[in-house]
Parts: structure tokens; sequence; C-alpha cells
């Protein structure tokens, strides 16, 4: 299975601009990037950018058969990313992670199996936005991540130095 990263994508701050005509410029400068991308499936990050700097605040799958156009603006993801624009100055942007067909090297349409490795991805994506942005708006597959400990390795840091074994499976993991 391979993803493409497409994107950043300036995003709407209000939900007044994600319909429209300025969701309808917004779809337009995505097909622009790439033709089908809007009615692909995959997963996308929406962050805050400061500078160069993006800080992610939700993290989303769409395995629908209207792909990330059907998926992304509904109105419980607009108020995910409207709070997080309330929070934090700066842009709202959105990046896309496209399931991309290795047989035909075009975006994937919605299958099972599409929808198990997109579930996986979108699974592995939240944990990473986590350790980036504890303040991650995600209430789903957060749980395990934000309250599992093993010490030295993730969940609250030891006090002091960490143990041998923990320094060791560290390097193992390239922590």
């Amino acid at each position: 299975m391979r993803y493409e990263v497409c994107g950043p994508f300036d995003s709407p701050r209000f939900s007044r601009d994600a319909v429209g005509a300025p969701l309808t410029s917004f779809w337009d400068d995505v097909e622009y990037w790439a033709e089908g991308l809007s009615r692909a499936v995959g997963v996308y990050v929406f962050s805050i950018r400061h500078g160069s700097a993006y800080t992610p605040w939700y993290v989303g799958k769409t395995c629908a058969q209207t792909g990330f156009r059907g998926e992304i603006f509904q109105s419980h993801k607009l108020g995910h990313y409207i709070a997080a624009t309330e929070m934090r100055s700066g842009a709202p942007a959105l990046h896309l992670v496209a399931r991309v067909d290795p047989n035909r090297d075009r975006f994937s349409k919605p299958s099972r199996v599409a929808d198990r490795d997109i579930d996986a991805l979108e699974t592995a994506m939240i944990g990473m936005a986590l350790r980036a942005n504890p303040n991650v708006r995600n209430a789903r597959k957060t749980w395990f991540i934000r309250n599992c400990c093993v010490p030295g390795i993730m969940g609250e840091p030891l006090p002091g130095r960490r143990p041998e074994a923990a320094r060791t499976l560290r390097r193992a993991l390239a922590l």
C-alpha cells in the first residue's frame, strides 16, 4: 500500500467559509494539486501554521464514496477546526494523505482492504499528532496512547536517569 501526501491547503477558518463559493474554491485548489484528489480516500490532518511550523489539531480518515470532499467539512469536524483556530493564532491548514492504487498509479477508490489500511494509518498518525501536540482534539483512538505507561519508553517520564533496559530498548526502537 502506498500513500501520497498532498498539501498543505489553506483551510477555511470559519464555518461560513466552509460552504458555497469559498468551499468550491478550496476544492478547486485541491483538484489543481492532483486530479481526482478531492474524491480520493485516506487520512487528513488539520493543523495550525505558524510561519513554517505546523501544529496538528485533528486527524481524521475518509473511506466514503465521496472521498475527502464529502468528509472533511462535516459540521462536527468543523467544530474541531474552529475551536482550534480560536485557541491559537496562525493559519489553518489541511494535509491530505491519499491512498494510491498500486496497479493503476492513481488514487484508490473505497474498498474493504483500503478501509483496513486507512484505519491503521489514521491510528498511527493520531499517535504522531499526540506526540507533537498533547492537546489534539481527537477523542477516539487516543485513550491507550494517553494512558499507557512504559517507564522510560512512553508515558510519564522517569525522574533521573533512565534504567539501562529502557535506554537499550529506546536505541533498538530508534527513539
